[in-house]
């Protein structure tokens, strides 16, 4: 639960600093929503592969690496608060240069990746935080009152699941987002 506040915690700051940019940088919002919809609408290719696996992969992958650091209790809120920044961040950004018309492809282009990447960057973060609690309690105590911290064949399926859920969702978006912005265009 602690997590998803600090998810909707980053959503409103994001959602704050979008509303206050929009104004200042709208314009400039306009060309770079028009060069990304050349640069989705082309064929694909081995760097557009890359950034998608990049964009679905980096914040649960930090998530289940945190949990081999006891630092991790203090990162892991932090990384759910950055991304909910960066979510609301893009979606309002791209919502108000687009202007109403535009929410619906908005939500094309977001949705998928909101469906794949949030569930699976909290879950592998509440895993996470269990294993780096474990680990500052265990560096604390001086390995004396508390057992060392076991990642047992749970936490690496967790991991797995995780994993094949991110590609299923990355081959997806390179699948489907093109298409949606062609049916958006025409």
């Amino acid at each position: 639960m602690f997590l998803s506040v600090c998810f909707a915690g980053g959503m409103l700051f994001g959602y704050g600093i979008a509303g206050s940019q929009l104004g200042e940088a709208g314009e400039e919002l306009r060309r770079y929503f028009d060069s990304y919809v050349l640069l989705t609408a082309r064929e694909l290719s081995v760097a557009a592969v890359l950034r998608t696996l990049l964009c679905y992969f980096r914040a649960p992958l930090l998530a289940f690496l945190l949990g081999f650091a006891s630092i991790g209790v203090v990162l892991l809120p932090l990384l759910c608060a950055f991304e909910g920044f960066l979510f609301s961040f893009s979606l309002c950004c791209f919502a108000g240069t687009l202007g109403r018309e535009g929410f619906a492809l908005v939500l094309a282009l977001f949705a998928l990746r909101m469906l794949f990447v949030l569930p699976c960057t909290l879950y592998l973060s509440v895993c996470a935080l269990d294993k780096a609690k474990a680990l500052a309690l265990f560096c604390v105590g001086g390995g004396k009152r508390v057992r060392g911290v076991s990642y047992g064949a749970e936490y690496w399926y967790c991991f797995g699941i995780v994993c094949v859920c991110l590609l299923i969702g990355s081959v997806l978006e390179l699948w489907l987002v093109p298409q949606f912005l062609a049916l958006a265009a025409a």
